[in-house]
């Protein structure tokens, strides 16, 4: 399988560019979705496990990730790879005038495996077609294009 592409154009980015100058970048596209309902029946047909026991092993781990992440652990999950918690702050002068709502939003980092970067690191890419729309009837409603 391949990632979905499409191409668009978009100010050029790099350093010492012509001032609007353009360049053509690709940008993947999501081409489907799988729900946690569907997600469980697929690993369900991988394994012995019915669709509800493998809903319970996931909930309990979502349960677990966000109990432990808030305490600051990381949860390794093997060659999956693991998830951490951190957050930045802005400074302060001194530690003294430093205090706790200096700290920016907290953010979930998940650092893939072995197995997820091998992954990433075969991937191939697959031109989305163009498609051209004609309109040959006169419409006097309103559209955005």
């Amino acid at each position: 399988m391949a990632l979905s592409y499409s191409l668009i154009k978009r100010k050029n980015m790099e350093k010492d560019a012509p001032l609007g100058s353009k360049l053509v970048y690709g940008s993947t596209r999501v081409t489907s979705r799988m729900d946690f309902n569907k997600l469980c029946d697929a690993v369900a047909s991988h394994s012995t496990a019915s669709r509800g026991d493998v809903m319970l092993v996931l909930e309990g781990l979502i349960y677990i990730l966000t109990e432990r992440l808030q305490d600051g652990t990381v949860i390794e999950m093997g060659n999956f790879g693991n998830f951490r918690m951190v957050a930045g702050s802005k400074g302060a002068v001194t530690e003294e005038e430093f205090t706790t709502s200096l700290f920016k939003k907290p953010r979930i980092i998940f650092r893939p495996g072995a197995l997820l970067r091998d992954l990433s690191g075969d991937a191939k890419f697959e031109k989305l077609q163009t498609v051209t729309v004609t309109v040959t009837e006169v419409c006097d409603k309103e559209h955005v294009i």
